[in-house]
């Protein structure tokens, strides 16, 4: 039984069940991306796992000629694999939970360009001031971590002087399904990373 406010989606047919689930439960991360990234912006996604790689393929599409998208990722491994599946211009190795050597190491990667939208999905405390210093005054921060401590960001961002626009990434957002699927599809190198670990 599902009530007239629940959400519920159809699985798809061209995917196994179980991949499909993997996209699906952080299905919110590629919907948010796209309604926040313009063809020009400056992208940066912080921590690479499933909603990080949707929300890095959702701004690579989106892309325009004077786009940038950084990801950062405290894994080597992971980083290798990002580089490897060429979801990011830039991919960063480093610990977010200590911001002024990642910060200064952007700066450099980026020749001093600040992020138009920065999206936190690293699933670990303590990294909200790194989001905020890697994003250009009136820019967009999407906290679509859970471990997200918004006492924390919004005294930050007061303490720094910084005028951002920080949101609460919610797991829905119109059409959520139907983008984090397309991201999947529309990238090979990522569905079959996708296949390998999740199905």
């Amino acid at each position: 039984m599902l009530f007239e406010s629940g959400l519920y989606a159809k699985l798809p047919v061209d995917l196994p069940e179980r991949l499909a689930l993997a996209v699906l439960d952080v299905a919110g991360a590629p919907a948010l991306m796209r309604k926040a990234t313009r063809p020009d912006a400056c992208v940066c996604v912080m921590g690479t796992g499933k909603a990080g790689l949707l929300a890095l393929a959702e701004a690579k599409r989106a892309k325009g000629k004077g786009g940038l998208v950084v990801a950062i990722e405290a894994s080597r491994e992971q980083a290798e694999r990002v580089r490897g599946l060429g979801l990011a211009d830039i991919v960063l190795e480093g610990d977010c939970t200590r911001p002024l050597p990642v910060h200064v190491r952007f700066l450099e990667a980026t020749r001093g360009r600040l992020a138009d939208v920065t999206m936190n999905v690293v699933n670990v405390p303590n990294t909200e001031t790194l989001s905020i210093l890697l994003t250009r005054d009136g820019g967009e921060v999407h906290f679509f971590s859970m471990a997200t401590s918004f006492q924390r960001a919004a005294l930050t961002a007061e303490g720094l002087g910084r005028d951002v626009r920080m949101l609460i990434g919610s797991g829905y957002t119109r059409g959520w399904v139907d983008v984090a699927l397309d991201a999947l599809r529309g990238d090979a190198g990522l569905r079959r990373y996708f296949e390998t670990r999740y199905a």
